[in-house]
């Protein structure tokens, strides 16, 4: 019957395995285990999933290899164990963490090439299966092993699964006349989908030699000819994957035009759900090949206006999606340097798209809510698109419906009016708007208390979405606004209350953003401020309000809405009222009972709410008010806050942390350095455990900054406490993990700890002379890591938006750094005549700072602010150094930085320091 290992065989790692292991499974004892693994009794299931646990840990070649051999064996009893059969395998070589996923790759190449080689063959095998789950399973199996083999290349210079394609290409084109002929055909097209979506992500071109012969057969399986809708279904879902590699056909117009009208006729297919995916398929083409569109726009149009008023609900929204998809390339082209390469398809379309997809958003299902997915959901996200794209535009198409219809006694007519109107607030000036805001914006309010829940959660996104893009029409209307939002919100649904909170914050981020002051004068807000903040709070006290999301977002409006307090609300609200109170919520929460887990998290919940609320509030006081003593406790209020901030940290909870951290960072800024260094005993160690947390990044990365507060506060008072401070820093600096994943992660801490070394040597001055060699290394090893990327980004096509982040974070951390050990020994020079002079040694010079500027300088893709901090650097090493090093800094690179700063389009900012740096490196 089947093969198994002889005693001979080596397992994955060479080490002898034998059938004897006690862990080692027979085909008999992993079919009783796969069945048992779907057992409904948690104790089977969980003893069937350790066994295989076990035995695959024990002797993973055999144990692979018995579950490929259950997944192709017809003879098997239960076609479930089968297809989990190949479930398990695939999930061997399969993670969606990226470093595991590297390890199972590697793994899986590990096994001994014979053994490799018959799981292959038996998972080929199971294609040909009459059971569609088994052979969705065994094509997945196969495009996870392609993933890992086709890349990859054996010493001959072929691929390591070089006849992989050509045997999928043979079933599809040449099946055996037989059933299981058709259905390997069938399977092959799902996994030649599966392998082209796998590989499309992916730096390799391992199918570009196969890809013309890829296309001819996908696109063979969707003809008209194929009578097999199984089959044809199978083709188009394969083509939409498989499209990403017809750039070359999509350059030939005979090719072109075939595949266009092979996938418009499956547009018209019977099935619908052949229909379905032949509009994804347009959909792709359009992110795709946009640019050639142009030659069949009109027969889409035609085409898709059809689906979206005729077609089943799945059908019409793909045919909308395409639209959606044309949107948003167009969108991006218009936003670019390539404005003149934009077709305009949808502006030419809208007075035909535009009628349809108004009438469809009239098409909503008994019980619509913000989850449902329908064609009238795809209306409204392809109306939004569309206002986004085309602007003022927009306004005569669909303003006119919206005011025929907002009044209707049909809710579903009422609704849609109300939506449409929503989603124009996007794309159209706040001028071109003005004119329909105030009467609409009344109906809204009043709609809030409409019989139909639809309708009125409608109202609240749309008042929303107002508040957001449109608030400067609105202005004199907030106060009254926000009155009427007050009255309404305890009334409404979670979903609604939380879109009302929304609008609150963002009419409170107008008012705040209209104003430059750190306090703000009297405003729109004043005469409302205690009451939306009583409401807020009452909102995030509801026993519902951790649906919708509505307790986080009733403290962030809060947090926004305090913000924008004028100097009578903090002394007779803030001051009195807010600080007292949310101190002594937060001081309830270390007594609250934590049972379970939910317990847990609850209180860190809380905790996160009330640390944010107070760090507000405290950016607000003034010094005075922080300092002052109570007689009766003795304690002041920084004191009481500070003792309350360090419980949070003791909790270990990294949300917590972080916003008690932020608070903790307004305490520091407000007080005075005398004041602050109190804590410092007790807060540094915190400090320096909290730095040591990289495995958190956002942590790692807010304790950093906390970090360079704290420095720019105590000044030389840093001194006493940075040794620990500098050592665990220096350590975060030399982990090779740290920052290892920034295509997953943009907490950036490398960048934030180079900074905070020169935010540290800037405080301590002459007290930096024993951190100095090595800070000037890592900084060197910065300048290298910056160099390194920065050539990386320079040979690869196409454009990393990760690493390009990441490279323009590296350099302004790093120059920060060195700018902040300049600035120190300047300062420690007024005492320590010559202490300058410790930086110039190559390490800091000629192998560090200016190696970095080169890169910057030969970087056509750096951003402003990179530019800004270089020539900062420049300027002052030529104000610190003079006539040391000139040379160094006249030279080519430096010039151009500086000259580039001074040009005309510039921030300001950059202007004004790059006529400061070119005045002290004499550059006209």
């Amino acid at each position: 019957g089947f093969w198994v290992f002889e005693r001979r065989a080596r397992g994955v790692n060479g080490v002898r395995t034998t059938p004897h292991a006690i862990h080692t499974m027979d085909a008999a004892a992993l079919r009783l285990a796969l069945a048992n693994a779907q057992n409904p009794d948690a104790n089977t299931r969980n003893a069937a999933e350790e066994q295989l646990k076990q035995s695959c840990n024990t002797d993973a070649a055999n144990h692979l290899f018995l579950l490929s051999h259950e997944l192709q064996d017809e003879t098997a009893p239960n076609v479930q164990t089968r297809s989990l059969a190949g479930l398990t395998l695939k999930n061997f070589m399969t993670s969606k963490d990226h470093a595991q996923a590297v390890k199972l790759a590697n793994d899986w190449m590990a096994l001994n090439p014979e053994v490799r080689g018959k799981i292959k063959a038996n998972s080929c095998q199971a294609l040909s299966s009459l059971q569609r789950d088994v052979q969705l399973a065994a094509a997945q199996v196969i495009s996870k092993i392609a993933t890992i083999e086709l890349p990859k290349t054996g010493p001959d210079g072929r691929s390591q699964w070089e006849e992989l394609m050509p045997l999928l290409l043979q079933c599809v084109v040449h099946p055996e006349p037989s059933a299981q002929g058709l259905a390997k055909k069938q399977a092959s097209l799902h996994t030649i989908g599966y392998i082209c979506e796998e590989i499309a992500t992916l730096e390799t071109d391992c199918l570009a030699s196969k890809s013309n012969e890829i296309l001819t057969a996908v696109v063979a399986g969707m003809r008209n000819e194929e009578q097999d809708l199984a089959v044809k279904l199978a083709a188009t879902k394969a083509l939409s994957n498989a499209l990403e590699f017809a750039s070359k056909n999509f350059e030939v117009e005979q090719e072109r035009n075939y595949i266009m009208q092979v996938i418009c006729e499956a547009c018209t297919c019977a099935s619908d759900e052949i229909k379905e995916h032949a509009y994804q398929c347009l959909c792709r083409i359009a992110e795709l090949y946009y640019g050639k569109l142009e030659f069949y726009i009109q027969k889409l149009l035609e085409l898709t206006i059809v689906a979206i008023t005729t077609q089943q609900d799945n059908v019409a929204r793909q045919a909308i999606a395409f639209w959606s998809a044309v949107c948003d390339t167009e969108f991006d082209i218009l936003n670019s340097d390539e404005e003149k390469q934009c077709k305009l398809f949808i502006t030419g379309a809208t007075p035909y798209l535009v009628p349809d997809l108004l009438k469809t958003m009239c098409c909503q299902e008994e019980g619509q809510d913000e989850d449902s997915y329908n064609k009238s959901t795809e209306a409204a996200a392809c109306l939004a698109a569309i206002a986004s794209t085309i602007g003022d535009e927009c306004l005569g198409h669909v303003v006119p419906w919206v005011q025929q219809n907002i009044g209707s006694q049909d809710w579903r007519h009422k609704e849609a009016a109300v939506m449409a109107f929503g989603c124009i607030m996007d794309g159209p000036s706040p001028e071109a708007l003005k004119d329909y805001l105030r009467p609409i914006v009344e109906t809204l309010v009043a709609y809030l208390a409409d019989p139909e829940d639809l309708v009125k959660n409608s109202s609240a996104w749309a008042i929303m979405r107002i508040t957001e893009f449109a608030p400067e029409p609105i202005g004199p209307l907030l106060p009254l606004l926000c009155e009427k939002l007050i009255q309404v919100m305890p009334q409404c649904e979670p979903q609604t209350a939380n879109h009302l909170c929304w609008a609150i914050h963002h009419a409170a981020n107008f008012v705040r953003a209209s104003h430059d002051s750190h306090v703000l004068p009297k405003n729109q807000i004043s005469p409302i401020l205690p009451k939306l903040v009583e409401c807020l709070v009452t909102q995030a006290d509801r026993p519902d309000a951790t649906e919708a999301n509505l307790r986080a977002n009733a403290y962030e409006a809060l947090n926004v809405v305090v913000s924008t307090a004028d100097e009578e609300a903090i002394r007779t609200f803030v001051a009195p009222t807010l600080l007292p109170m949310f101190g002594e919520r937060l001081n309830a929460t270390f007594a609250m009972p934590c049972l379970n887990a939910d317990d847990l998290n609850t209180r860190n919940e809380w905790q996160s709410f009330f640390c944010g609320a107070l760090q507000t509030c405290i950016n607000l006081m003034p010094p005075e008010h922080l300092v002052a003593v109570d007689p009766a406790s003795g304690m002041s209020t920084a004191d009481k806050f500070m003792h309350l901030f360090l419980q949070v940290f003791s909790s270990q909870n990294t949300t917590a942390a972080q916003e008690a951290l932020l608070a903790v960072g307004s305490v520091c800024n407000v007080l005075p350095q005398a004041s602050f260094d109190r804590y410092m005993p007790t807060f540094s160690s915190m400090l320096v455990a909290l730095i040591a947390t990289s495995s958190e990044p956002a942590l790692c990365m807010l304790a950093l900054t906390t970090t360079s507060d704290v420095a720019r506060t105590l000044e030389g008072e840093m001194a006493k406490y940075s040794d620990a401070i500098v050592e665990v820093v220096l350590g975060v600096l030399a982990r090779p993990e740290v920052d290892a994943q920034i295509a997953q992660v943009h907490d950036y801490i490398k960048p934030a700890a180079y900074s905070c070394i020169g935010d540290i040597a800037m405080a301590i001055g002459a007290g930096m002379d024993k951190y100095l060699p090595y800070w000037l290394t890592a900084l060197q090893q910065g300048c290298e890591a910056a160099k390194r990327l920065k050539e990386e980004l320079t040979a690869k096509d196409g454009y990393d938006e990760d690493k390009r982040s990441y490279l323009a974070a590296l350099c302004e951390g790093v120059f920060d750094g060195y700018v902040g050990v300049v600035q120190g020994l300047k300062a420690a020079s007024a005492t320590t005549p010559g202490a300058t002079d410790a930086f110039l040694q190559p390490v800091a010079v000629q192998g560090g700072c200016l190696m970095l500027v080169e890169v910057v300088a030969t970087d056509e893709e750096r951003s402003e602010s990179v530019l800004r901090t270089a020539v900062g650097l420049l300027g002052d090493l030529a104000e610190t150094y003079g006539d040391k090093i000139k040379p160094m800094l006249t030279a080519k690179p430096c010039q151009d930085l500086v000259m580039q700063a001074k040009q005309p389009g510039m921030e300001q900012d950059t202007i004004q320091i790059g006529v400061w740096a070119g005045q002290r490196l004499g550059i006209p």
